[in-house]
């Protein structure tokens, strides 16, 4: 408690509201401190745990990635075959058309 002023021996109610006051408003701006440093600190801890878990993840989305793509390659290397067999051509046609 930080006294402004001398606190007189014969304090009057009005002393003592003042006095209360003070410490209230003092104690209401500690709580709200606290309560803005309890949650820039779960902020960084979300922000954290979401870059570990992409981090740690990030050669398996790559592994998806890759063999998605690699389907996809042979995917249209089998429909590319299958087109030329039955002679219709139609890639060749999507082709031009667009």
């Amino acid at each position: 408690m930080k006294n402004q002023r001398k606190i007189r021996p014969n304090l009057t109610n009005y002393d003592v509201i003042e006095i209360l006051e003070r410490e209230l408003r003092e104690a209401e701006k500690r709580i709200v401190q606290r309560t803005i440093m309890a949650m820039l600190a779960s902020l960084f801890g979300l922000c954290l745990f979401i870059f570990i878990f992409i981090s740690s993840h990030e050669a398996t989305i790559k592994n998806y990635a890759a063999e998605a793509m690699r389907k996809s390659f042979e995917t249209e290397r089998a429909i590319h075959i299958i087109d030329e067999a039955a002679g219709t051509n139609f890639l060749e046609q999507s082709k031009s058309v667009h």
